[in-house]
């Protein structure tokens, strides 16, 4: 079957290319240095037939994009194109698989001439990269004997040979194919013999195989005034101990010497030795150099390597002379939770919604509601799809549908529950923060909460305001003790001082809109632009900033949720270029491509007329947007304007109402950080450079944390771009080793305990260790299922992409009750002694004591279960409320119908483990050490240690009781308290202790010091 693929760029068709069948029937085409840009694809076949690469799933394309081919389907854009990356394109057939997989493509030179031969008629490359299956499409004729090899390989060593008209070439031996700078470029190691690898074999390729330079983040790594973290790489095998030594005072010459502890880079073949050094007080000059031992022989490395003592390496530690990658202290003692504004608590009614994403063009006016808070003109344009809207209640079955949703899921192959709201606000966040910090978190995560329709608020209509149903609707008079500052350029006057007696009753969904026609054009009933003098606070603006100040007051640190790569199709700029056309001062906001059906609003039309124009003109003139949802417009983020008017947002945003940084952050009115959505998604991804430089000039102890799915130390690693990652990698892990088990390869594969440790190992190697310690180490998302489902849910495998567990194969019923009559679920859990809490319980263990930042999404810690989006966010359990049983809504069950209920013994757990978390701050800082990894009965043990501070972690994560566990620590005749039960723990003469742990449990062991000094060292942090 020949097969070709149509390419169009922002909306216009752009190539069209052939696929090349390889031997396994998948079909692929290589596309090189792409250009920045919306895509969407079409299949045709050698009959005509077109299909339509389309997808269900709001993943970004990050390294890959799985989507399906279907015949007779409009197809859906894919952003996320930069410019001058690689893809490679595969569609297998008989799957309707089609997928985009970001690579760096390796070519070299052929030239048969080599192999004495001056033409053939087929040749094909075969090696350990295709399991040494020859493989004709690689390979490209270019001229004469000359032909170029193209090979879709991560960097490795390979070895291959060339099968040419049916004879393999070299005849007697493999070619080697080094790709990347790796350890076969260099002598082999060989530990014992005193000889240190250094060279390249080939003397014109100018590499060494040790290395280490104080220049780069990776190998000199400031993380405090006082902390230091020291890299050196070796060949692999090749060094058997490295030492670094230190001088602070050249003056005195006095010597420090300290072991490094090795990381093996399998991948490429190095080895790494590090070490973080903590000095105990401010260092300003570092002279060093290394020490490398093997087979009795030392040898000494400053730059150059050498067999006696070198001139030391000597660096001042200011930001002008190294790379310092700051990242707030509070942000790595953080223990957040994520909350989901509308489904966390309705705390003012008044304020619920009237209408949902759909506009009250979609809906009929409900009498029963406000209505006057739009104008009635607005209600009703589209044929009354959907009735009358109403909230859903937060107490019902959430497989419970109200009126609009029964009409408008007549005729539709899909759920609506994804547009439903529940009413939840900024108020009932409040009212809860005594909860929050009876729980034990100080740090808060909140969804966006910037002005739209939607209940998620990721399409902003506005990113000036907070959207008046988190806030307020109907207009109070009120300042909610929010003082703004006469010299805010951000915003220095309320919405008091612009509408004066008009201040009371009015509606902020009105004063919102802006004029598309008349002598106020541009500007919302507040008078604002996009210039930022002239910006208001409206009430729900001071709502916000007074929950701010509560958090901070309770020691709580808060985060908005930055969506800059879009807006919704209401932004008020996207409003204003449907009325203004090709003469919009915003039209370069976005990436429009056809206004050639564009109708224009004119100042003769009614209110009514120009809004009918508008709203029709969204349909008529083409654009790019996110995923394919043409509710959701892309910026153009290289437009300069559109780029100042983000960094005012930001300014806005983390100076508050005052317009200044308190000293005192828990006197500050404005947020901490943010957490980035789809960052990756954005063509300029030079964006997040200056975007990051006016964080952190605004608030230089603000912290940022970026939606990135995958290895993400290309844009860590600079320290430059984003501080950390949501660490859905770990979560990742976590699944792998204590949800998942099959022992079958793959997604669905159980991790043993030295894979378990193997793979945390590998992927701490990623990042800077600061970037380590302030990573989110999340339970899931409002992208994901629940934790607590997936652990029943085992048959799905670590894959967390949105849109992989599809409604109709997923156990969403209360985890206690899942059995394996549902083919997800390999465990009976509903009559076996162990249930999926127990699961739950020991993750949140090794959760609180590894490096990196744990956080709860809402409703964790209350047992609450749910498959992805829209299940994960149902409304919050709360005590208080009685909730309606819930049917089993699996489309494989036996009837289960049971109560929905909140787990306080959960929640007094998680509070336990965070107060031991936030009490051992060497749960923070200290050193991660494997202490043991049994595979055969599933036990792992580590120490987290600093300063004589030590806390051991073990957890029995089998099915069965563990008696007799051996652990070995660094101190004989002394006691450990288990922070847990509360007993008694000693360590023999020889620093063993014994202990037993029962099926799926864990302890959490403390070193028992008497006094402040610890081995005669004065402790610092701990």
């Amino acid at each position: 079957m020949n097969c070709s693929i149509l390419i169009y760029k922002n909306n216009k068709f752009y190539a069209k290319k052939t696929l090349k069948q390889i031997k396994n029937g998948t079909y692929i085409y290589k596309w090189s240095n792409i250009e920045a840009g919306s895509y969407f694809f079409e299949l045709e076949d050698e009959k005509g037939t077109v299909h339509g690469i389309t997808y269900n799933h709001t993943a970004p394309f990050a390294t890959d994009f799985e989507a399906v081919a279907e015949e007779n389907t409009p197809p859906k854009s894919i952003t996320g194109f930069q410019n001058g990356i690689d893809i490679l394109v595969s569609y297998i057939p008989n799957k309707k698989l089609f997928m985009l997989s970001k690579k760096k493509f390796f070519r070299m030179r052929l030239d048969i001439a080599d192999f004495g031969l001056e033409k053939a008629d087929t040749i094909e490359i075969s090696g350990n990269f295709n399991n040494w299956t020859p493989e004709e499409e690689p390979v490209h004729h270019m001229d004469g004997t000359i032909y170029e090899v193209v090979l879709a390989i991560p960097e490795g060593v390979y070895e291959y040979k060339y099968l040419i008209d049916g004879k393999w070439f070299p005849e007697n031996e493999n070619k080697k194919l080094i790709i990347g700078e790796n350890g076969a470029l260099f002598h082999a190691g060989d530990i014992g013999t005193g000889k240190f690898s250094y060279e390249t074999i080939d003397k014109n390729i100018d590499l060494k195989a040790i290395v280490h330079n104080y220049k780069s983040l990776r190998y000199f790594n400031k993380l405090s005034d006082r902390e230091y973290e020291f890299t050196i790489r070796t060949q692999a095998n090749d060094v058997e101990r490295a030492f670094i030594s230190i001088v602070l005072h050249e003056e005195d010459n006095y010597e420090m010497i300290y072991e490094l502890e090795r990381f093996k880079d399998n991948t490429n073949g190095f080895d790494y030795f590090k070490r973080i050094i903590d000095f105990g007080r401010k260092v300003e000059k570092i002279s060093y150099f290394f020490v490398l031992e093997d087979g009795g022989v030392k040898a000494y490395f400053n730059g150059d390597l050498s067999y006696k003592k070198p001139k030391r390496i000597s660096v001042r530690t200011s930001r002008d002379d190294i790379e310092i990658f700051s990242i707030p202290e509070w942000s790595k003692e953080a223990v957040w939770y994520n909350i989901f504004p509308d489904r966390f608590y309705n705390g003012n009614p008044y304020n619920d919604p009237i209408f949902n994403e759909f506009g009250p063009e979609a809906y009929k006016i409900n009498e029963l509601h406000e209505n006057g808070f739009i104008e009635r003109y607005k209600w009703n344009k589209n044929n009354n799809l959907y009735g009358k809207f109403d909230r859903n209640r937060w107490t019902a079955d959430f497989s419970r549908q109200v009126t609009w949703e029964k009409l408008g899921e007549q005729g539709i192959n899909y759920s609506l529950k994804y547009a439903r709201m529940y009413g939840g606000d900024l108020e009932g966040i409040k009212k809860k923060i005594p909860y929050l910090k009876d729980l034990g978190v100080n740090a808060v995560w909140l969804n966006p909460v910037f002005f739209s329709y939607q209940n998620h608020k990721y399409g902003a209509n506005d990113f000036r305001h907070i959207s008046p149903d988190f806030g307020t609707i109907r207009t109070s008079g009120e300042k909610h003790d929010v003082e703004i500052g006469k010299n805010n350029k951000y915003g220095n006057k309320s919405y008091i001082d612009v509408l004066g007696k008009n201040a009371v009753n009015s509606s902020e969904l009105k004063l919102l809109e802006v004029n598309l026609k008349g002598e106020n054009k541009g500007k919302n009933g507040f008078g604002e632009t996009a210039d930022p003098s002239t910006w208001v606070w409206t009430e729900s603006d001071l709502i916000m900033a007074d929950l701010i100040k509560e958090f901070h007051k309770n020691g709580i640190r808060v985060i908005f949720d930055g969506v800059f790569n879009h807006s919704s199709d209401r932004h008020w700029t996207f409003n204003m270029v449907m009325a203004d056309g090709e003469n919009s001062e915003y039209k370069e906001w976005y990436k429009f491509n056809d206004f050639s059906q564009y109708v224009p609003v004119t100042d003769s039309m009614s209110d009514e007329q120009a809004y009918e124009t508008m709203i029709e003109n969204k349909k008529r003139i083409k654009y790019n947007a996110w995923a394919g949802f043409n509710s959701l417009p892309e910026f153009n983020t290289f437009n300069q304007q559109y780029k100042e008017y983000i960094f005012n947002i930001t300014r806005k945003w983390m100076y508050g109402p005052d317009g200044e940084t308190k000293e005192n952050w828990q006197e500050d009115d404005g947020i901490d950080g943010w957490r980035l959505d789809v960052p990756n998604c954005l063509e300029n991804q030079n964006f997040w450079l200056e975007w990051r430089e006016v964080v952190k000039e605004s608030k230089p102890d603000s912290y940022i944390t970026a939606e990135l799915w995958g290895n993400a130390s290309g844009d860590i690693n600079g320290g430059n771009k984003f501080d950390t990652v949501m660490n859905y990698e770990w979560l990742k892990t976590v699944i792998g080793f204590f949800i998942n088990q099959s022992k079958e390869g793959g997604d669905k594969y159980k991790l043993k305990a030295t894979d378990f440790f193997n793979e945390l190992r590998e992927k701490r190697t990623w990042y800077p260790f600061q970037s380590l310690q302030a990573s989110q180490n999340l339970n899931g998302s409002h992208d994901t299922d629940r934790l607590y489902s997936r652990i029943v849910n085992d048959g799905i495998g670590r894959n967390l992409e949105e849109g992989k567990q599809l409604e109709k194969g997923y156990n969403g019923i209360r985890p206690d009750l899942a059995s394996n009559y549902h083919p997800n679920t390999t465990v009976n859990w509903r009559d076996s002694e162990i249930k999926p809490k127990d699961i739950l319980k020991l993750i949140s263990i090794f959760q609180m004591t590894y490096i990196g930042a744990p956080m709860l999404f809402y409703g964790d810690e209350a047992g609450m279960w749910g498959a992805t989006d829209p299940y994960c966010r149902k409304p919050m359990l709360w005590e208080e409320f009685m909730y309606d049983n819930e049917k089993n809504p699996s489309y494989i069950n036996q009837g289960e119908e049971y109560p929905q209920i909140r787990d306080n013994d959960l929640y007094q757990w998680y509070k336990k483990l965070i107060k031991i978390r936030r009490e051992n701050r060497v749960l923070v800082y200290g050193k991660f050490k494997e202490l043991v990894a049994d595979n055969e009965r599933e036990i792992i043990a580590y120490e987290r240690a600093n300063e004589g501070r030590s806390i051991i972690t073990a957890i029995n994560n089998s099915f069965s009781d563990c008696v007799g566990i051996e652990i070995q620590t660094d101190y004989p005749n002394e006691k450990y308290m288990d922070l847990i039960r509360g007993n008694i723990v000693k360590t023999s003469s020889t620093g063993k202790m014994k202990i037993e742990l029962k099926a799926k449990q864990g302890t959490i062991l403390k070193r028992w010091i008497n006094g402040s000094n610890i081995n005669g060292m004065k402790m610092f942090r701990y």
